[in-house]
């Protein structure tokens, strides 16, 4: 009950954060990844799909589905089914041709419930401190490949037009730009 209660804490305040209040839901299109094989993992990593799912952040998809904007690799060990599950996972923001780190870590949890709200909570959390500006390094890195892959111009994606004040932009112009990531 604690590692839900803190679970619905963390979420709301996810949602309170001025930058995700007034974006719709689902926020995060994720596609969570397991080891199908082993009885420790998918006795956890189908709850923590569930979790997502009922938070009205997340919404799972495949890892095609052209909305994807987050992997969760999520794998759980337990010695004997007297030791509690211990699930380790990675979560990675997909932009357009990156995928970027955004967290990890380790959680250990007596129940596989328990495990999965606590998996959820830290992936909520790393969400919360990093989507911002890991979504802006992902674009300026998008933005660096095309410029040294041609000798034109390139399209400014449109969170960035503000900053560097024009929609195309070329690589002496970007260098000049002062723009850091």
């Amino acid at each position: 009950m604690t590692t839900r209660l803190f679970t619905i804490g963390l979420i709301s305040l996810f949602l309170s954060c001025s930058s995700f209040a007034q974006i719709k839901k689902p926020f995060v299109f994720v596609n969570v990844i397991s080891d199908v094989g082993d009885p420790n993992s998918q006795a956890v990593v189908p709850l923590l799909k569930q979790a997502m799912t009922q938070t009205g952040l997340f919404e799972v998809v495949s890892n095609d589905d052209s909305k994807l904007n987050l992997v969760v690799v999520a794998d759980c060990y337990r010695d004997s089914v007297n030791d509690p599950f211990s699930c380790s996972y990675i979560s990675n923001y997909v932009g357009a041709s990156h995928k970027t780190l955004i967290g990890g870590g380790i959680v250990v949890q007596a129940t596989p419930d328990k495990a999965a709200n606590a998996v959820l909570a830290s992936v909520a959390a790393d969400i919360a401190e990093r989507w911002n500006s890991t979504s802006r390094t992902n674009l300026i890195e998008e933005l660096e490949d095309c410029l040294l892959l041609t000798q034109s111009s390139c399209a400014v994606p449109d969170p960035l037009v503000a900053e560097l004040r024009t929609r195309s932009i070329n690589l002496s112009q970007y260098l000049r730009s002062g723009l850091k990531k």
